[in-house]
């Protein structure tokens, strides 16, 4: 479908009306679909086109007629759009001193009705139940988004991962965190994660996305010499589990521990994150004796950050 046929569905007056009727801003009063008729102007846009750039500081509104529109905020798609009978743009033609705060795309063909924002203001104040229908509009469109804005834990939630070899000292860090009244801690084993045939990255994300804290524990088995290099460095599992620890938690809520007489040397892409050594032992009584010092560093830590907000990242 091209532009302009898409457009010529509107190019008769009595459609144009019609199509404005449906508007949620308008909601079939005659009066303001006329007046919006007689002062905008027939816009189609291809599939791709931006309507709106994000931070530019035009006021043009835009009535979608038909297609669909997508949203982007500093380069990340909204799981929603926009479609016919939605208004665009309108936030920044009532307030002059607000720049777009999305980017708009139409995602397949679409015709709008584009209205400057002085002629919207000034229909605007000539129907009060149109000011009211916008405002409607508006707070739909706010409690549509924090749908999609995580909540804030109410305590912090610790997510840990181990190799199976690893998991008595995981277990028992777990539980002395518990015992210090930190008990939402989740401990996954890597055979969890990446198991035999299977490739559950999504559950990973999840529950990272989740966490306040994420936690790597190396066993001795996951530490490796470097080729060539008398050191001592992470094998890649731990690597990768660090790096998506990293990406979603920032260095701060991300936290590796090691046995304490390893030197480990972390690569530079985690520089600025400094290992936390713990002593081995035997039996419970043993490692709760031995990860005792490691669990109050990690209750200092969390006491001191807190639960992360989920509007800042790196929080």
């Amino acid at each position: 479908m091209e532009e302009s046929d898409i457009v010529k569905r509107f190019e008769d007056r009595g459609d144009l009306v019609s199509a404005i009727l449906r508007q949620r801003v308008v909601q079939n009063d005659e009066a303001v679909a006329q007046a919006l008729a007689d002062v905008g102007r027939l816009r189609g846009f291809e599939a791709g086109d931006t309507i709106i750039a994000q931070q530019r500081y035009d006021r043009t509104a835009y009535l979608l007629l038909a297609g669909k529109v997508g949203i982007t905020v500093n380069g990340c798609p909204f799981p929603y759009g926009r479609e016919a009978n939605d208004m665009i743009g309108e936030m920044s033609a009532i307030n002059p001193e607000l720049p777009r705060t999305a980017t708009i795309h139409a995602t397949e063909p679409v015709a709008a009705l584009e209205v400057g924002h002085r002629d919207l203001l000034r229909i605007g104040s000539e129907s009060r139940e149109m000011w009211r229908l916008m405002a409607v509009e508006l707070t739909r469109k706010i409690e549509q988004r924090n749908q999609f804005v995580d909540a804030t834990n109410k305590e912090p939630r610790i997510f840990m991962i181990s190799s199976t070899e690893g998991l008595p000292i995981a277990e028992a860090i777990r539980d002395g965190l518990a015992a210090a009244g930190l008990t939402d801690a989740v401990l996954w084993s890597d055979e969890e994660i990446f198991p035999p045939g299977a490739y559950p990255l999504e559950n990973l994300k999840r529950e990272v996305a989740l966490a306040d804290y994420g936690i790597a524990l190396a066993h001795p088995d996951d530490l490796r010499r470097s080729r060539g290099r008398d050191a001592v460095v992470p094998r890649d599992n731990v690597v990768f589990e660090l790096g998506w620890f990293m990406s979603i938690l920032d260095r701060h809520r991300t936290i590796l521990l090691v046995p304490e007489d390893a030197e480990v040397e972390m690569p530079s892409d985690f520089k600025g994150l400094t290992p936390i050594g713990y002593r081995q032992a035997r039996g419970r009584k043993g490692l709760e004796t031995a990860v005792a010092p490691v669990v109050e560093r990690l209750r200092r830590h969390i006491a001191r950050r807190g639960v992360r907000s989920k509007l800042q990242p790196g929080s």
